[in-house]
């Protein structure tokens, strides 16, 4: 999996070996879902320019695989992954809801996009106020309360953060403060060092606009801190012009 913030250098060296052991086994199916999930990883690492030659690109484009539901399963949440974390909200929204129309994703990979679609939705709303966008944080907040019953470990930092999130939408910036912290230290419990730094960079975001900007300095460099430990050169790139902005480097 490359949604629980395992090191990306080390996934995509594991992913490599993976293809190499079913290309030589003849499996072209499973290539297929190892193309995919190698895609993912070079577009978390840098946009995917290490892989200037898009290896697997064509053979992706190939064949019949696509008619199959698990495969259209697999190759809309990864690209739902791909453009929330490329900051495509409206490209995340557009491959979650043609995910959620098949009707075949587990448990585990639909909260998972609920989470980052939740997440993705306060850029849409900052946009468009409609009512059906305002439910799909809190109904993604309802789902993944339920879950953390279940597993804390897994859900429980998703549940701050969304909920951190929702408070600063809507003004509540006491309650946001909080629930930023225990969303950072959610994840650092859990080892998601992924959702620990956007955790930082979230309350970051939520610092600036609330005009306490020493502290979204903080923050903003922990969150790149994060991102360096996860092995995303674009993220780190992205909190770098942020601290540019704000006129501050490393503190």
């Amino acid at each position: 999996q490359n949604d629980d913030g395992g090191n990306l250098s080390t996934l995509l060296r594991e992913s490599k070996y993976y293809l190499s052991v079913v290309e030589q086994h003849g499996n072209i199916v499973a290539k297929k879902f190892f193309l995919v999930y190698e895609q993912t990883i070079r577009v978390l690492i840098d946009k995917g320019a290490s892989n200037q030659n898009d290896d697997g690109a064509n053979e992706l484009c190939q064949g019949d695989s696509f008619s199959h539901k698990r495969m259209a399963e697999t190759m809309n949440f990864h690209k739902a992954l791909q453009s929330f974390w490329l900051g495509y909200a409206e490209r995340c929204h557009h491959y979650v809801l043609k995910l959620l129309q098949l009707n075949v994703i587990g448990r585990h990979h639909r909260l998972i996009i609920n989470f980052y679609h939740g997440i993705s939705t306060f850029t849409h709303l900052k946009r468009h106020r409609t009512s059906k966008l305002k439910r799909i944080p809190k109904e993604a907040i309802a789902n993944l309360r339920a879950a953390a019953k279940d597993s804390r470990w897994n859900y429980r930092n998703k549940v701050h953060l969304l909920e951190a999130e929702l408070s600063s939408h809507e003004g509540r910036n006491e309650d946001a403060n909080s629930l930023y912290a225990a969303a950072i230290i959610a994840s650092r419990s859990s080892r998601f060092i992924h959702e620990q730094g956007l955790a930082c960079e979230l309350a970051g975001f939520h610092y600036k606009k609330i005009g306490d900007l020493q502290r979204a300095l903080g923050f903003f460099n922990q969150a790149k801190s994060c991102y360096a430990e996860w092995g995303s050169e674009m993220k780190v790139e992205g909190i770098t012009r942020q601290l540019a902005i704000l006129g501050g480097g490393t503190l």
